[in-house]
């Protein structure tokens, strides 16, 4: 005779429902879950790490200042395109009123 798991119920032999699959899937999934979070939690803090390093080096800090002036090169670019575009405008602007009082004073 093979013992199955079970318990006595009012004088009668019950038989113990086998572990739910579902439950230890779910468990195993959960599982997995934690992991991976404390995975990426760990990498997450490892680059901000790796970032302060790199911040605290020479190397570093010169990339930084290299990317700060490329980037203030650019802007004083784009300010610079920016009043080149509007100076003409002004001046187009100033030579179509110079042309109209021209032909005021003409038709008078």
């Amino acid at each position: 005779m093979t013992e199955q798991e079970g318990h006595f119920e009012n004088g009668v032999w019950v038989k113990e429902a086998a572990a739910a699959p579902a439950a230890k899937v779910e468990n195993k999934i959960e599982e997995r879950l934690t992991t991976a979070t404390k995975n990426v939690i760990s990498a997450v803090d490892e680059l901000a790490k790796a970032t302060h390093d790199l911040l605290a080096t020479e190397e570093g800090k010169k990339h930084i200042e290299k990317t700060v002036k490329e980037t203030t090169d650019q802007v004083q670019k784009s300010f610079d395109d920016i009043l080149s575009k509007a100076k003409a405008e002004v001046d187009k602007a100033k030579a179509e009123v110079k042309a109209e009082a021209k032909k005021a004073k003409e038709k008078k």
